[in-house]
This record gives structure tokens, C-alpha cells and sequence, in this order.
């Protein structure tokens, strides 16, 4: 079984949201792969809140306009994550989703994506390309080795 942890530029941190990691560490069952770039990524280079280390500039070109596609990320799991000033945004649309999707493409062998958030364009594009998608808390560790290592042992 094959398993992507989102997680950061330089340490194997978990990141918060899938669609803004740079990276995802990738394992064989308990076995640390590799590192695969985040195809996604680029689409928030403009973007972002606290949450997420981004910059905070609102809407970017990367995603069709008026797609709601805020720091709130729509209504994935994870949303209730938002701080106070946050309004999350219901983003989702079929045309997202197939966007998502092909940002994806790296990840076909995956089978489980652990994640503490997701929208809800970015966890259907996972669900259609066969990843199940995952949710972990905070409390199933704060680095990926110690995440999936729970997962497995748990399956929660």
C-alpha cells in the first residue's frame, strides 16, 4: 500500500492543507519512499492565510474566476480549522474538480492520502483518481514518519 502525507518544502512536517503543500512524502506501507512535488501547489502561489504560510493576496489566475476559491478552500473536512476572519467559501464545481484532478497525475500509485485538512474539489479529484482520502488530527502526530506509523497501526 502505497500512502502521501502533505507536508513542507524542507522537513517532513505535516502540511495542514493538501492542495497548498509543496510536497508530499511518500511511503510503502511504514517505508519512506521519496519526495513528490505538488503539482497542485503552483495554483496558490498567491494565496493563502495563518493556516497555511501563503502570503494572503486573495483570488489567483490559477483557478477559474469566481470559483470561490478563497482561504477558506470551501467545505472539505477541515474547514472548521478556519480562524474568525476566515469565511470559508463553498468552491466546489465539476470544472475544479478535473483540475485538481490533473495536478494529480504524480500520484497514481497512490492508494491513501492522510490529511488533516481538504477541500472539497481537491478531495473528490483524490476520491476519482482511486486515493482515499484520510482524516488525521493533530494528536496522530506532527511528522509524517509518526503519522503514518499510527495510521497503520490504528487504521483510523
Amino acid at each position: 500500500m502505497k500512502i502521501a502525507v502533505p507536508v513542507h518544502e524542507t522537513t517532513q512536517e505535516v502540511f495542514v492543507r493538501v492542495g497548498r503543500a509543496p510536497r508530499f512524502a511518500i511511503y510503502e506501507e511504514e517505508n519512506f519512499v521519496e519526495f513528490r512535488p505538488n503539482n497542485h501547489t503552483h495554483e496558490h502561489d498567491h494565496e493563502g492565510g495563518p493556516h497555511d504560510g501563503g502570503h494572503g493576496h486573495g483570488r489567483h489566475d490559477g483557478h477559474r474566476q469566481g470559483m470561490g476559491h478563497g482561504r477558506g478552500h470551501g467545505r472539505g473536512f477541515g474547514a472548521g480549522e478556519l480562524g474568525a476572519d476566515e469565511e470559508p467559501m463553498d468552491a466546489y464545481s465539476p470544472e475544479e474538480v478535473e483540475l485538481h484532478r490533473k495536478d494529480l497525475d504524480n500520484l497514481a500509485d497512490v492508494d491513501v492520502m492522510l490529511a488533516r485538512a481538504v477541500g472539497p474539489n481537491m478531495k473528490e479529484a483524490l476520491e476519482l483518481s482511486g486515493i482515499e482520502v484520510v482524516k488525521i488530527r493533530k494528536k496522530d502526530g506532527a511528522h509524517a514518519d509518526e503519522v503514518v506509523k499510527n495510521y497503520l497501526k490504528n487504521r483510523f
